[in-house]
């Protein structure tokens, strides 16, 4: 079926139906693709790889900051 036909059909789903739409269709894109999306456990295994607990990565963005704070400001 041509997306010209679709069109009409996608505008008259709920809102909730719609987001199941879309995230079907990203979970067929992205497996088209070769990715594999993260799921609840491997953002669990991201998040205690201690990424947000990266001193290094706030440091640089308190330095672009305090740059921007420069460039803004004047101080």
């Amino acid at each position: 079926m041509p997306l010209t036909e679709l069109a009409p059909l996608l505008k008259k789903l709920s809102y909730s139906d719609k987001l199941l739409l879309l995230h079907f269709l990203i979970a067929d894109l992205l497996k088209e693709s070769g990715l594999t999306p993260l799921d609840v456990q491997d953002r669990d295994k991201v998040t205690s790889q201690g990424l947000h607990d990266s001193f290094e990565a706030a440091a640089v963005l308190a330095k672009a900051l305090t740059e921007e704070k420069v460039a803004t400001h004047g101080r």
